[in-house]
């Protein structure tokens, strides 16, 4: 994520006009429906004059993964935010991509249908956990995305407001690549690179199009090396566009919970051999907050600096992720025997590090812990989980100023060397 000129992508050809009478014009309120409930089809192509359909990748069923816990868990202050941890099951839906003709996506990633619907790249069934979800959804700032979808009756129905978003219109087959927090990199690490895998077994020889929110730097740089075209790059803007796809491909979120499956592991495996390092025997990295917390991030480590100094005279390499290009970032965590770190996005790019790593993550707040977790466990690391304290316990506020105990750190750093 390297600063100074941002390259310019060349968006491929929509219409706006001559608009024929479409999904927005017929179908007042929509709800939501799992894109697994939809037709199945056996292949990418098997029928495309289905409207709506769903491909699964074999075999098919729920998908279980074991998650290891933690080597250790370091509490010095009392703070009391982890009571223990213990070894648990995973639990997810198949991977499967979804078929849509006359598809509208509003938000990152929702996809409204002519039949009266809305799904997105997630699976989310029963009861309790699809009505969290419409709460959620429907909440005047949702976490979730910024859809326009207003709640309009009490049984989960939703109104479009366009507002001022322009529409487009784009024809052909475009793959969705948008997801929840689409400008998050470490968002960007779980939800959407992983999808590149799903494509390789739903279309691998298709000449396709992408659209993708792609406003920073590493984001381009990495669909440079995922081999996407500038030329096929549609470029999503959410709040400013509704786009009318004549048909669109939403490969699913693999990994709804950070824990990468396997196949997402290889493709992470895949990048690191072609763009990484063999690790370094006695190279250690600390990935530092420095530069965000001196630009006003909320979640600052106030000590960090007399951290910092400590780790230099211990050996330890200074990184600051944002200060990097991508290939940079995948060398430099892949040559590392040992990574320390604040927990936050810049840490999502362990998934380069090779099996046994050591990573030590230091965790401030309660909110992340199981997606933290869930990445460090499925990337076959050695971890252990180190609990810095804020200045109060009031965690109704996601990001607040905390402190890290330095000697405490130091002593587990040596003895875990």
């Amino acid at each position: 994520m390297r600063s100074g000129r941002r390259r310019t992508r060349r968006s491929v050809q929509v219409s706006s006009s001559e608009r024929a009478v479409g999904v927005l014009e017929t179908t007042p309120v929509f709800r939501y429906r799992d894109a697994l409930d939809l037709p199945r089809s056996e292949s990418f192509d098997a029928n495309p004059d289905l409207p709506l359909s769903v491909c699964v990748e074999g075999p098919g069923g729920q998908r279980e993964f074991q998650r290891s816990t933690p080597e250790f868990l370091a509490d010095p202050d009392n703070v009391g935010l982890f009571s223990s941890f213990a070894e648990d099951t995973i639990v997810y839906p198949p991977a499967f991509f979804v078929s849509a003709r006359n598809a509208v996506v509003v938000g990152a990633r929702t996809i409204l249908s002519g039949s009266g619907f809305f799904f997105n790249d997630d699976s989310i069934r029963g009861g309790a956990q699809q009505r969290e979800f419409i709460n959620e959804f429907a909440a005047t700032y949702s976490l979730i995305e910024e859809t326009g979808l207003e709640l309009v009756d009490k049984d989960g129905g939703f109104r479009l407001n366009i507002g001022s978003r322009k529409r487009e219109q784009i024809e052909g087959t475009t793959v969705v690549l948008g997801s929840a927090e689409p400008s998050n990199y470490g968002s960007w690490i779980f939800r959407v690179v992983p999808k590149f895998q799903t494509l390789r077994w739903a279309a691998p020889k298709e000449q396709l199009r992408y659209l993708v929110w792609c406003e920073i730097p590493a984001f381009q740089e990495y669909l440079e090396f995922l081999d996407v075209p500038e030329d096929r790059i549609i470029r999503l803007y959410p709040n400013d566009c509704i786009y009318e796809l004549e048909r669109a491909v939403v490969p699913s979120m693999r990994n709804n919970q950070a824990f990468l499956d396997p196949e997402s592991v290889a493709l992470f495996a895949e990048i690191r051999d072609k763009l990484g390092k063999r690790q370094e025997q006695g190279t250690r990295i600390y990935i530092s907050r420095v530069g965000q917390s001196q630009r006003g991030h909320p979640r600052a480590m106030l000590n960090e600096s007399e951290l910092v100094e400590r780790l230099v005279k211990m050996g330890f390499q200074i990184v600051e992720p944002e200060a990097l290009s991508v290939a940079e970032q995948i060398s430099t965590f892949s040559s590392a025997e040992m990574v320390v770190g604040p927990s936050g996005s810049g840490m999502f790019n362990v998934v380069y590090c090779h099996p046994g790593t050591k990573v030590i993550d230091i965790e401030s707040e309660p909110h992340w812990i199981h997606a933290h977790r869930c990445l460090l466990a499925s990337c076959g690391l050695r971890y252990g989980i180190f609990v810095g304290a804020t200045l109060d316990q009031d965690f109704s506020l996601y990001h607040k100023p905390w402190r890290v105990n330095i000697d405490a750190l130091v002593s587990r750093i040596e003895a875990w060397s």
